[in-house]
């Protein structure tokens, strides 16, 4: 009989909730683009990025920090996790009640945030729930902590799937007819309350009760440059958000095309970049009390080849959706959305995919091993350059200059933590390979794709869509397996259970 091991079991479990999430999240997006079009996405699009700039304050680097420190504290065999789950909390709750009295109280010198002031109804509907999300995140922070994966991701289904149910009711009239922009807010709102509540049940139901606050400093310091990164992040897509529509205006669009083109990057185009992330984020979220255990080890071989195993396999996947969205980006939002222009942005943009995994477990290594202000300043280098990048392209590539200059940023912070872990470990992160070789197999296994959708197209319509992936796909994984880049033992254990003998 064969068992799963521990990690790969924690990673199917995480994963699949995540692959389901993401589905109802991405079948969401479709039936919100076609209902409500993509203006409406643009404006929910422009007021959740400004909800989780906020939102960074107190609910980024919190739940970070305690998983990180519930998982070497467990390892080392201590007993401060619930006092360091009570600090957090408090902190959290703190910050998050002073950001919303401030936002109140300057209510009207916020415009500036908001590209198209459309959005702002849309975000003063979404406020109540940055004390949920605070709540919500640190309680998943202490179950990350403790391995306690399936609590983890069950709540972030429920709450997509209470987001769905809410706004679907909302927009149908089932309930009470509100406009779109409206009844996707409230149903943002709820969904989070909801879910923070559900979270609560379960941490007393758990862990029985809350113990008093202490070693704040302890939760509080290495949380800052965690925050600080996500502040940024928010900030980022912020000024994307402001910029992008004014800069296209400059062209000669009109104030709904602009709000629209970006309702596409946004809210057509990324959800499809950021499919990966899916399995990634699951690696990423299994791995970090891992390493984290490691790094207060100093076990640095071990951190080491998870980091590699968990690298070698996101680029695998990654490299997947890249040759599907360079050969038939178009023809696959055309499919979805009924709009081709999303289509041709992903076609361009879907090269970020590669960089974007390595940056991410690499920087998730950083953060696991106490190394949060090293990460935060590689983070900052390459943010910095994606800005400038912001600022200076879009008059010369219009909507293409976010792909750019994103690839650029995930360029730089990937190569960046790197050789920061290098330094750390004295250890290599063996992977060159497996990244040559995928970025070698993407442009045959692409051109093929396009060929058979040309092809076939005009006999069998879109489902030639479907079957030029399907067949690609297959041609990529027996490349990927002939040059053994596909090992399952690399990262799935695979244990022997021998069977009980009869007495």
């Amino acid at each position: 009989m064969l068992k799963l091991g521990k990690i790969s079991e924690a990673v199917f479990t995480v994963g699949l909730f995540s692959v389901f999430t993401r589905i109802l999240s991405f079948i969401f997006k479709i039936y919100l683009s076609r209902t409500l079009g993509a203006e409406v996405i643009g404006l929910y699009q422009i007021a959740t990025s400004v909800f989780f700039l906020f939102a960074s304050f107190s609910s980024s680097g919190l739940p970070l920090v305690l998983s990180r420190k519930t998982a070497q504290d467990i390892a080392l065999g201590e007993n401060k996790y619930k006092g360091y789950f009570s600090s957090a909390l408090f902190i959290g709750i703190s910050i998050s009640m002073l950001v919303i009295m401030v936002i109140w109280t300057f209510s009207n010198s916020l415009g500036f945030l908001f590209s198209d002031k459309n959005a702002i109804p849309i975000f003063f509907i979404m406020l109540p729930a940055l004390l949920s999300t605070t709540i919500y995140g640190i309680i998943r922070g202490f179950l990350w902590g403790n391995k306690q994966f399936l609590a983890f991701s069950a709540t972030e289904t429920v709450e997509e799937l209470l987001r769905i149910v809410f706004s679907v009711m909302l927009i149908s009239g089932v309930l009470f007819k509100l406009d779109g922009k409206t009844a996707i807010a409230i149903a943002f709102t709820a969904s989070d309350m909801i879910v923070a509540i559900i979270l609560i049940i379960i941490f007393f139901v758990k862990s029985g009760k809350i113990s008093r606050p202490c070693q704040l400093k302890d939760i509080f310091t290495p949380s800052i440059p965690i925050t600080s990164m996500r502040i940024f992040s928010s900030m980022i897509a912020t000024l994307i958000a402001i910029i992008l529509p004014l800069k296209l205006l400059d062209f000669g669009m009109s104030a709904s095309e602009a709000t629209a083109s970006y309702g596409r990057i946004a809210g057509m185009a990324n959800p499809l970049l950021l499919a990966p992330n899916a399995l990634i984020s699951s690696l990423a979220i299994v791995l970090i009390p891992e390493m984290s255990a490691n790094g207060i080890k100093k076990e640095y071989n071990k951190l080491n080849q998870h980091l590699t195993n968990g690298i070698n396999l996101s680029l695998l996947i990654s490299g997947l959706f890249v040759v599907i969205y360079l050969s038939l980006g178009e023809e696959i939002t055309t499919l979805l959305y009924k709009d081709s222009i999303s289509g041709q942005y992903l076609s361009v943009a879907c090269v970020v995919m590669i960089p974007m995994c390595i940056s991410q477990l690499t920087q998730s290594a950083l953060n696991s091993m106490g190394k949060e202000f090293r990460s935060f300043f590689n983070y900052l280098f390459g943010n910095i350059v994606m800005i400038i990048a912001i600022f200076i392209l879009p008059p010369y590539i219009g909507i293409y200059s976010v792909a750019v200059a994103t690839l650029l940023c995930l360029l730089i912070t990937s190569i960046c933590n790197v050789v920061s872990l290098h330094k750390i470990t004295k250890g290599r992160i063996n992977c060159t390979k497996n990244l040559l070789l995928i970025t070698a197999f993407i442009i045959p296994c692409a051109l093929i794709c396009e060929w058979l959708n040309n092809i076939m197209i005009m006999q069998l319509g879109a489902l030639s869509v479907i079957i030029s992936c399907v067949i690609s796909i297959g041609l990529y994984f027996v490349l990927c397996f002939g040059f053994k880049l596909i090992d399952i033992k690399g990262f799935v254990h695979l244990k022997k259970v021998k069977a009980n003998p009869v007495s």
